[in-house]
């Protein structure tokens, strides 16, 4: 069985600030574009492992999330910044107070969604600022730190936080100052690269950007340098960095001017990026914060309006593109929200957590699985077929080994059509010599009747079965047929005596068919006479011999185009 546990470690990881490239031995090959209960096979790539746990529905961030706002238990005082960290003990997260430049500490035990037991740190005698801003929790050789930064105008610093190697510990602070030329820093990113330590905020004041290089050590003093001119930065307060490819990119929201500046770096972030509004101001209302996320072969972006909603940005062209703008509403009762976390998986939900400023409350966001397919999940090495029952974008993990230390993750997403609808109505009785339309209707992209004709309506002048398939734009097909029937009188007895009346059985309509095939068939099965219905009229003979009076049985074999007609006749001659 799948633990949370494992998800949340796993996905934290894959999820985390600068999404980089994870060699994985999970994969598996799907069809990317499927229909609507389409069956859907999966084929399993990897080498042999000692577990799967396959998921079809999982949560999916192009939908719109749920969200739960949790009051402040009495630890909080103006809440801006939130970041996650796990370490042997369990779980925890610290948060920034920016109204008395305190930080505040949350475990969770074992599980990130427990009621955490929260503590406030203090300012550490006031070294923290007021107006304590972004926060970043890290690990380094074995030593966990905190880093943060706050402060206006000349109180603005970085500083630093040192755990030890647990994060349960009371952290000893170190001031770093403000050797960057820093005024009121909001947002702060530190990672790692090729085994270099670097770290960005965002200046509110200056609107600019500062860049900290620690080396290889985080408890190296780190040298700073200030940018930003010409590349219409305006407020700055939240930043994301990304590694695309060999291109670094990263996301600044303008609080000023409701947009968001992306900064294009090249391949090295030593050099000077160019800068690109990607913003939409009819969705953008005071961004304070973002996040991005690339989940199952996507990329989302989540921005924060700090007069309320929650926005996602969804990158179907790639993180270099105008994205597609979506209002997610106040979700999770947002009240002035500053600073949102990474996003995170546990079991089969997304979560992540906001900070509200103004009411000292947090909310947690999340994006739960769905149950639109015909099997949610499997443990097999190669999953049985499967289908969906709803149009939309579908995420499929897989994860081997479980609990081991090689456990993979692979995901995918895949995007499932709706299925064209046609319907050809009832099946209909016509008169002999008299014709009917047959309309599939619609406007699609082809039309495939039984008759060999393309066009969406045709002709009929002759009964039997008639179906077409119609194929949509994204190639899914749909199916239906209709039965069309002759309404003739085919007389049900004769009296074949001599009498010069209704000595044969006649069947006028096969007059117009002439090339009809009638054979009569006795009570047993027995084949009594076949002809043309233009060769002749049956008259109670077989092979020149009356039969019996009795009942017997007909087939007319009009064309091969049109269903046999069948019934029976009886001979009167008394």
């Amino acid at each position: 069985m799948i633990t949370r546990d494992y998800y949340i470690r796993l996905y934290l990881l894959l999820l985390s600030i600068i999404p980089g490239i994870v060699n994985s031995q999970a994969s598996f090959i799907v069809d990317d574009t499927i229909c609507i209960n389409d069956s859907i096979t999966i084929t399993n790539t990897p080498s042999e492992a000692a577990t799967y746990y396959w998921n079809f529905c999982s949560g999916n961030l192009s939908y719109d999330p749920g969200g739960v706002n949790f009051p402040d238990p009495g630890n909080l005082n103006g809440p801006a910044f939130i970041d996650f960290a796990e370490d042997a003990s369990g779980y925890y997260a610290f948060i920034t107070n920016h109204t008395d430049g305190t930080i505040t500490r949350y475990f969770y035990g074992n599980n990130l969604l427990n009621d955490p037991v929260t503590e406030n740190l203090g300012n550490f005698g006031g070294i923290i600022p007021q107006h304590a801003q972004g926060i970043q929790v890290v690990h380094d050789n074995g030593q966990w730190f905190a880093f943060v930064v706050g402060g206006q105008r000349e109180e603005s610093k970085l500083i630093r936080l040192d755990f030890g190697n647990s994060l349960s510990n009371t952290p000893v602070i170190v001031d770093l100052g403000n050797n960057g030329a820093m005024d009121y820093p909001v947002d702060l990113i530190i990672f790692e690269e090729n085994g270099q330590w670097y770290g960005f905020t965002a200046n509110y004041n200056l609107n600019r950007i500062t860049q900290f290089y620690f080396g290889v050590d985080l408890t190296n003093n780190p040298t700073a340098f200030t940018f930003g001119e010409s590349l219409g930065l305006n407020q700055p307060t939240g930043l994301f960095p990304i590694k695309v490819a060999e291109n670094w990119y990263m996301f600044v929201t303008n609080y000023g001017s409701n947009e968001i500046i992306l900064l294009n770096f090249g391949n090295l972030l030593a050099n000077f990026p160019s800068g690109l509004s990607i913003g939409d101001p009819a969705y953008l209302y005071y961004p304070a914060d973002l996040t991005i996320i690339r989940d199952c072969e996507r990329t989302f972006g989540f921005v924060l309006n700090r007069l309320g909603d929650i926005v996602r940005m969804d990158f179907n062209n790639g993180v270099n593109s105008i994205p597609e703008f979506t209002s997610l509403g106040e979700v999770g009762n947002l009240y002035n929200p500053q600073g949102i976390s990474d996003v995170f998986r546990v079991g089969d939900t997304l979560y992540a957590f906001v900070a509200n400023i103004d009411n000292n409350s947090i909310t947690r966001l999340y994006f739960p699985g769905c149950d639109n397919a015909s099997i949610s999940s499997s443990t097999e090495r190669d999953p049985p077929p499967f289908s969906y029952n709803s149009p939309g974008n579908y995420n499929i993990s897989l994860v081997i080994n479980e609990g081991l230390p090689d456990q993979e993750n692979f995901c995918q997403n895949i995007t499932v059509l709706e299925s064209p609808e046609v319907d050809l109505g009832n099946d209909t009785i016509i008169n002999p010599g008299s014709t009917i339309t047959i309309d599939a209707g619609g406007n699609y992209s082809s039309y495939e009747w039984s008759t060999g004709e393309t066009t969406s309506a045709i002709e009929v002048d002759r009964g039997g079965i008639y179906t077409v398939v119609v194929t949509n734009e994204y190639g899914c097909t749909a199916e239906d047929e209709i039965e069309i029937f002759f309404e003739v009188e085919i007389p049900n007895f004769f009296t074949p005596n001599g009498d010069g009346s209704n000595d044969t059985w006649d069947i006028p309509f096969l007059l117009n068919t002439p090339d009809a095939l009638i054979q009569v068939f006795d009570r047993f099965g027995n084949l009594v006479d076949s002809y043309r219905a233009g060769e002749k009229e049956w008259d109670g003979t077989s092979n020149g011999e009356l039969v019996k009076d009795d009942t017997y049985w007909y087939v007319i074999e009009i064309d091969k185009k049109t269903k046999p007609l069948k019934g029976s006749v009886t001979i009167k001659r008394h």
